[in-house]
């Protein structure tokens, strides 16, 4: 599987005529793997994306660190679990095996677009099994 291309060719294509994009992207394996990342996405520990994937069932998590910046959960669902911090945050998605993340800073790019685009791939990996 060529996971890069699907970052590339599906999170980090432009979302509209003036060409934004996403800040950055990832698709991690839930054991705490980086299985693809975007060229800006933060460094992430192995910690900090084991405390992604159990925020997914621990619905009492309220911040969430990634890269070393905090950033405050909004609401979601079971699959989707959203966070802010100012203008900036982030979507995952948590499919069988992997979790799909999206960076967004605002006006460029909204959260509303980087949940529509990481949902999309989150719900096409899940349906691969993945």
């Amino acid at each position: 599987m060529a996971w890069d291309a699907y970052v590339s060719q599906n999170l980090m294509m432009p979302v509209d005529t003036s060409g934004n994009t996403l800040t950055s992207a990832a698709i991690l394996g839930q054991d705490g793997g980086v299985w693809a990342q975007s060229t800006e996405f933060p460094a992430i520990t192995v910690e900090e994306i084991k405390a992604l994937a159990q925020a997914f069932e621990d619905l009492g998590v309220s911040t969430l660190t990634i890269g070393g910046q905090k950033y405050l959960r909004i609401p979601g669902t079971d699959n989707v679990l959203r966070t802010r911090k100012d203008k900036t945050g982030f979507i995952a998605f948590k499919s069988n095996q992997a979790i799909t993340i999206g960076f967004y800073t605002e006006p460029n790019v909204t959260a509303q677009t980087c949940n529509r685009i990481v949902e999309a791939l989150g719900e096409y990996l899940n349906n691969l099994g993945y």
